[in-house]
């Protein structure tokens, strides 16, 4: 019964030891300024937030400054690309050049080609090319790289039509 209560009281001693240990190097809320901080000089962290985009959308990120002016969602029809696929598309410079996300991940590529360009709209084909051996690793990463497309004519008010191709080399 003795060799019971020593290890109880060696567990309390450790515990103890341990929830001090976890004190005294500082475990303080960041911002609380609490005395004793030894977290002096460092920037606190900041969690990742949820982006408040439906289900299977990239998060939104902050914009970088070539990203150009954004095409009104009304004007892009992405009717046809997978689900989760990001819809983010903009004209550059003169309003020829657009700017689209394409998707990519592991050891696929992204790429856009220009369909047809007519009066009222221009059609993209966004593609995914992947290997066709199955004997090379991959990762399992997303990546989400801007592609450009250079109209014959500025977009103007056309409609942007995106359509998908998965495709193999």
């Amino acid at each position: 019964m003795r060799w019971k209560q020593a290890i109880i009281g060696v567990s309390v001693v450790v515990l103890g030891a341990v929830g001090a240990g976890c004190a005294q190097q500082g475990d303080v809320q960041p911002g609380s300024g609490g005395a004793g901080n030894n977290d002096a000089g460092r920037a606190p962290v900041e969690l990742p937030r949820e982006s408040g985009q439906g289900a299977g959308r990239k998060p939104v990120q902050p914009p970088a400054a070539d990203e150009g002016t954004p095409v009104p969602p009304e004007r892009v029809d992405a009717s046809a690309l997978p689900r989760g696929y990001p819809v983010e598309v903009s004209v550059t410079g003169d309003g020829r050049t657009l700017r689209i996300v394409g998707q990519e991940g592991g050891c696929s590529k992204a790429s856009a080609e220009l369909g047809e360009q007519r009066g009222d709209r221009v059609a993209v084909t966004m593609v995914e090319t992947k290997p066709t051996s199955k004997d090379i690793a991959c990762t399992m990463d997303m990546r989400y790289p801007p592609l450009t497309i250079t109209l014959d004519e500025p977009l103007g008010e056309r409609m942007v039509v995106l359509t998908y191709e998965a495709r193999e080399t």
